[in-house]
């Protein structure tokens, strides 16, 4: 119905059977959303987009190269920046980038991957959820609120306990060489940004990310010091220094037995890893914020689905 609020999908029609699945699953989150399929389109093609887009709290558009080639998507997504309607880009195709127009119209965007959507469905739906409800804020009430948490904990709890002959424990138990350096980067930014230590000529403390490269600053080695937690400390500034939590802040500070210093790392079921702190528990996750600038503050925020606090651990 004209007039009201949605999250409005956008795509190239070869990627139809796939948005439509996901228009159904997010129905089922109670999200108000326009596709022209689905009633969207009624009477002028052109009108009717035009308020799709003028209606849109949201703009989720799924990028092939197909899309980028289409007038029509291009005609859609800049109109809705000129409208400054916020937009959620999901990439469909791996080892693929958008460029030109569409490069340009994305660019510092987070990224949602839909890449491996056919095994994924469930957990790819969950962080599209989680990111329109962080984007529409309090505008979609209705939103169906997500159970993550309740079944996240419950395979942290399971991949924690000491029952034998557990296959999925096994299958799920953190293996790490005390004497190897590591690699860590996140789902989100991909292996093209790595945790890092700001060399600023200073406290060379600072945590970020930042564009891979063989710096000492960006090998970590993860030593298990109490149970299931870990310190975290780097090749640059060795064992002196801790990964810590200090007025909020995620820094390298000296190493010392505060619990800010213990770090639990559980495995995922999507093969990722999630990394929280003893001081704040499981609820809070070492994350990435998403200030459509940089990308690159290291911060721990509320754990959900979200692609910045999946976690990739590379041996060096």
């Amino acid at each position: 119905m004209s007039g009201e609020k949605h999250v409005m999908l956008s795509y190239q029609w070869d990627s139809q059977k796939l948005v439509t699945d996901v228009y159904k699953h997010l129905s089922e989150h109670k999200i108000p959303l326009w596709m022209d399929t689905q009633g969207g389109m009624k009477g002028h093609l052109s009108t009717s987009m035009a308020e799709g887009v003028e209606n849109a709290v949201v703009l989720c558009c799924f990028l092939t190269p197909q899309y980028q080639d289409s007038v029509a998507c291009k005609d859609e997504l800049t109109y809705a920046k000129e409208r400054r309607v916020p937009i959620i880009p999901i990439r469909l195709i791996k080892d693929w980038k958008p460029s030109g127009w569409l490069g340009f119209s994305v660019t510092g965007l987070k990224y949602i991957k839909f890449t491996d959507y056919s095994t994924n469905s469930d957990l790819r739906i969950n962080e599209l959820v989680a990111e329109i409800q962080m984007v529409a804020g309090k505008q979609f009430s209705s939103i169906q609120p997500l159970n993550w948490n309740e079944e996240e904990e419950k395979h942290h709890e399971e991949t924690n306990d000491n029952v034998a002959n557990n296959d999925e424990i096994e299958s799920t138990k953190i293996r790490l060489d005390e004497n190897s350096y590591y690699r860590l980067t996140t789902q989100w930014q991909g292996d093209n940004k790595s945790l890092d230590i700001l060399n600023d000529g200073k406290n060379n403390n600072k945590v970020q990310l930042a564009q891979t490269g063989n710096y000492s600053g960006q090998h970590w080695k993860m030593k298990l010091i109490q149970d299931d937690y870990y310190r975290l400390t780097t090749q640059w500034q060795g064992d002196e220094k801790s990964l810590s939590i200090v007025n909020n802040e995620i820094i390298l500070d000296k190493t010392s037995n505060d619990n800010a210093q213990y770090w639990k790392i559980t495995l995922l079921k999507n093969n990722y890893y999630r990394f929280t702190c003893k001081q704040q528990g499981y609820e809070k996750s070492l994350d990435i914020i998403n200030d459509g600038q940089n990308n690159n503050k290291v911060t721990l925020a509320k754990s959900g689905c979200y692609s910045g606090q999946y976690w990739n651990i590379t041996q060096i």
